[in-house]
């Protein structure tokens, strides 16, 4: 089998594998298909290691003890051992343990077959039919490599969106696809949900797209860029909007962060008001202690989720606006922990 046909098959399983687009893991697959072959000193590997082929041409058949069950087992150990000892090394050793693994057992589909319970000399081959494994470098091999490309291509795009259970959830409208965008891509770019759902009020279509300020139940607190309202989409019974079919893109570069500040007996605006920066959306969540707190200030909107929760003695934030709890709340006293959330658009 051709050199490239090997770097395509471990390549992408790597990729496939360890459900990944970083392109370091895959070369290190792709280059990890390529080292069995180093018991032939015309191959890459064998050029690149002429002592080593050297003596595996000298003592070995071509697809023997490198191409086995017993070398795939050799590299893993010695790869993972490493890996030990430098644990940020584990995705390196797992892509190389793959990649080797699928470069020999390609060679399964030639003619020759490979030695793959190796000491037992007995070789495996498939298919049954001599006529139908491949030779190298005949036509129906390149036939072969333009579909290997194409499957590759395929896989580094599908990993690059998520991965294959991401890409299945988005296709269905399932929560969990979103929730991996979300968890990829959440922390350096706005996420962007697309809903098809219905008012739990009335029962009105809530069709649109809005932006996920954090997840929440089964579902997520998002804000519609449109109007500046919040809404829970989800399934629960407090949800605003009842989630028919939801998908995810990743919108404009942003950078959350998130800060928890503790108040003791102090005003309220004071404290977050420095949070209030240009071109960020910030949200407050937590739980204050005050002292005889008029709720009758609070007019909360039926359509909208109940992001300030309030009695004469405690409040309870969950994903306000800065600027409503300031309006609202600023001129209080309180106690307590606060978790301030910042989106901070990147341009």
């Amino acid at each position: 089998m051709l050199g490239i046909s090997h770097l395509l098959i471990s390549g992408t399983a790597a990729s496939l594998l360890l459900q990944t687009a970083n392109p370091v893991l895959i070369v290190v697959g792709a280059i990890g298909g390529l080292l069995p072959d180093v018991d032939v000193s015309t191959s890459p590997a064998g050029r690149l290691f002429p002592w080593i082929s050297g003596y595996f041409q000298e003592t070995m058949p071509h697809r023997s003890m490198t191409h086995s069950i017993v070398a795939s087992a050799v590299i893993a150990i010695a790869s993972y051992g490493t890996a030990i000892f430098i644990p940020k090394l584990v995705p390196i050793a797992s892509a190389l343990t793959i990649g080797y693994t699928f470069g020999w057992f390609a060679d399964c589909f030639t003619r020759g077959g490979v030695e793959m319970f190796w000491p037992n000399p007995v070789r495996c081959v498939c298919p049954g039919n001599r006529n139908f494994r491949l030779t190298t470098g005949s036509n129906t091999e390149y036939i072969v490599l333009v579909a290997l490309i194409a499957i590759a291509l395929s896989v580094f795009s599908i990993n690059n969106e998520g991965g294959v259970l991401t890409q299945f959830n988005r296709l269905i409208g399932s929560t969990s696809g979103v929730e991996g965008i979300y968890n990829k891509s959440g922390a350096t770019h706005r996420i962007i949900a697309n809903i098809k759902g219905i008012s739990a009020v009335n029962r009105s279509r809530m069709d649109g797209q809005f932006t996920i300020i954090q997840d929440n139940g089964t579902g997520f607190i998002v804000l519609d860029p449109n109007t500046n309202k919040i809404y829970k989409a989800a399934t629960d019974p407090d949800s605003q909007i009842i989630i028919e079919q939801i998908t995810a893109d990743v919108g404009k570069p942003a950078v959350t962060t998130v800060e928890t500040i503790v108040l003791e007996d102090d005003v309220i605006g004071e404290v977050i008001s420095k949070f209030n920066r240009s071109g960020a959306m910030v949200f407050v969540s937590g739980g204050l202690s005050v002292d005889d707190f008029d709720t009758t200030v609070l007019t909360p909107d039926p359509f909208q989720f109940k992001f300030i929760t309030a009695s004469p003695s405690t409040i309870k934030l969950d994903a306000a606006p800065l600027n409503t709890v300031i309006k609202f709340l600023g001129d209080e006293f309180a106690s307590g922990s606060l978790e301030v959330r910042s989106i901070i658009s990147s341009n």
